[in-house]
């Protein structure tokens, strides 16, 4: 009787340790990968959820930006990015730029900034109180400033940067062109 006890608690133990041991083993498995922000821009749609304000539509093609420029993506990933970019430029700009050549001239800057080992630190925007709206023959039209710090591996500086927004026919506002 005292051996049965013995031998039913060392099965006990056994089994107890070798339930642990799966459970440390396969714990991880049933988890996704994190999300990285190149997905969270991908899969961002537009076509429900498009910014409402002048200012969110250039929040968001700001985060593209500083997405584009961190490397840590897919080259697959890039032409998606650049798609959504896309969806938030005004016809007039998308025309100027079509897929390919707005592509290329993103590779082209990404391949520039890695050179001088620049990278975006920070973005700060103007406040919505701040973004300048105005009338031009006849269509709704905004003004915000960005300005972009940056780290590089001569100098650091500032960028200023002003975004014109059009509102389409639908009533979003659409990136229309920008300048420094």
């Amino acid at each position: 009787m005292k051996n049965l006890k013995t031998v039913v608690i060392a099965v006990l133990c056994a089994g107890l340790c070798l339930g642990y041991y799966y459970y440390l083993v396969h714990r991880d498995s049933g988890k996704e990968e994190a999300i990285t922000e190149a997905d969270m821009i991908i899969t961002q749609d537009l076509d429900d959820s498009y910014p409402k304000t002048a200012r969110g539509v250039v929040k968001f093609y700001n985060r593209i930006l500083k997405c584009y420029y961190s490397q840590d993506y897919t080259e697959e990933q890039l032409e998606k990015m650049t798609a959504q970019a896309r969806k938030l430029m005004d016809e007039e700009l998308q025309e100027a730029n079509s897929e390919t050549a707005y592509l290329a001239a993103v590779k082209e800057d990404i391949s520039s900034y890695n050179e001088d080992k620049k990278t975006i630190y920070s973005i700060s925007m103007d406040g919505s109180n701040e973004v300048l709206y105005k009338t031009i023959q006849g269509r709704e039209c905004a003004y915000v400033d960005v300005t972009y710090s940056m780290k590089g591996k001569k100098n650091a500086g500032r960028s200023n940067q002003t975004y014109i927004l059009r509102k389409d026919d639908g009533g979003r506002w659409r990136i229309l062109d920008f300048y420094q």
